[in-house]
């Protein structure tokens, strides 16, 4: 079969930054794009898979690539749909393994894994690998990835590893990249600001979406310390905590945290501009309460604020019926006459927690002083070493933060913005 003439590379097709991540003059072993939202990252990983395919042979003339994604749903998205478009743009025949995640092609071979199963890839030898979005799973699984890939890059002699990513916190890409850099490693960082390509009103729909810290790490690509520290980084006593009391003729906002025990929920005011006001924490134990300990929770909130408009945020795991209840929690607010308002499954904790910083970054969240558990949860709940998950290791924390985050997550969400064009 004769083989198509594909695409060459031309700088004025490319953003700097994609240039020198495309490029690798350098000729670095490992290479790495750690941009913000919408600075080019998935044009440049296609790109360079694409160019990896055809230029990256072993002994035998073909390419062997090594391609990994969180997961293959993401993988299916955002990369074997749109390099299937690059190959029959450019002529090359191809065939796509579904069951198997394998292109095979006239100039060789691609292989997709899931960063999260590391100790599943397998196979010989690899003329080149790519890694996106890496620095979304924890320290651990990253290094072992990592170990992995370059155990088996190996099949020709100027074989490659390139990372794209979004950075989250000073994870393991700042790791390998900057605390243990070395002249075979090449590290740049793309500005979503410096694509041309987006329109206006995208950036402003992070800079809506997301606190100045946050900023820092999706708009600019720079490693921000989000995994260390304090989980609510952008609370702070003195102007989020005062007097806030009930206000009649203003609906009730509900969340409910369905732990074990204590059952937990807070109770919140929506206020004509937008900010949230936290006006109540109920803490109940479940001792004494049989089956229906979400019940008496809406049954004392109702009898604290009779005759109100009731919109319940619940935890979605609430919707399971344990084997000695008749009804799920979700069921009985509900049948308390609460407007519930849930999604199938629980937005992601990183999620939930860029909503409710967010909002405190922007002084659109006003707690009343009274409200001791759920200001304590803000000064003293940390995230696990090198994550950005919550540390739940002190049974008396995070419960009324974790309701509340159900709360703004759905009233405020963080969605990442959909553009036009692919990244560019």
């Amino acid at each position: 079969m004769k083989k198509s003439r594909p695409m060459t590379l031309h700088k004025s097709s490319y953003l700097p930054a994609q240039w020198e991540f495309l490029t690798n003059k350098k000729k670095a072993r490992i290479s790495a794009f750690v941009g913000g939202f919408g600075s080019g990252k998935s044009h440049s990983l296609l790109t360079k898979v694409f160019w990896s395919l055809i230029t990256k042979k072993n002994k035998d003339g073909k390419s062997n690539g090594l391609i990994l994604y969180p997961t293959y749903n993401l993988a299916d998205q955002v990369f074997v749909e749109p390099f299937k478009e690059i190959l029959e743009r450019n002529g090359v025949p191809y065939t796509y393994n579904i069951a198997q995640h394998r292109f095979r092609t006239i100039y060789g071979n691609i292989q997709i894994y899931q960063t999260r199963y590391p100790q599943r890839i397998v196979g010989a030898s690899y003329t080149y690998c790519g890694i996106d979005e890496l620095d979304i799973e924890n320290f651990r699984t990253a290094e072992l990835t990592i170990q992995k890939a370059l155990g088996r890059l190996r099949g020709c002699e100027d074989a490659e590893l390139f990372i794209t990513t979004t950075p989250e916190g000073f994870g393991y890409t700042h790791h390998l990249m900057v605390e243990q850099y070395d002249d075979n490693k090449l590290l740049v960082h793309g500005k979503t600001t410096d694509n041309h390509h987006l329109p206006d009103s995208y950036i402003q729909s992070l800079k809506d979406s997301y606190d100045e810290k946050l900023l820092r790490a999706y708009i600019d690509g720079e490693f921000v310390n989000l995994t260390q520290g304090q989980t609510y980084y952008a609370f702070n006593r003195e102007r989020h905590v005062g007097n806030y009391t009930y206000q009649k003729g203003l609906p009730l906002h509900i969340g409910f945290d369905f732990n074990a025990d204590p059952l937990c929920s807070v109770v919140c005011q929506q206020q004509y501009d937008g900010t949230i006001h936290v006006i109540k924490e109920v803490v109940l134990s479940h001792q004494g309460d049989g089956d229906l300990p979400t019940a008496r929770m809406c049954e004392t909130i109702k009898q604290m604020y009779p005759n109100n408009i009731y919109f319940a945020y619940p935890d979605a795991t609430g919707r399971a019926r344990n084997s000695s209840a008749m009804y799920s929690d979700i069921t009985l607010i509900k049948k308390s006459g609460m407007i519930v308002k849930v999604a199938h499954i629980n937005p992601r904790v990183i999620n939930r927690v860029n909503s409710v910083n967010n909002q405190l970054s922007k002084n659109k969240i006003k707690i009343d002083q009274d409200c001791n558990m759920l200001i304590k949860d803000f000064e003293q709940v940390v995230n696990k070493e090198h994550t950005r998950d919550i540390d739940k290791s002190n049974p008396n924390l995070t419960h009324c933060s974790d309701a509340f985050g159900y709360l703004c997550n759905w009233l405020y969400p963080i969605n990442k913005p959909v553009i036009g064009v692919q990244d560019r």
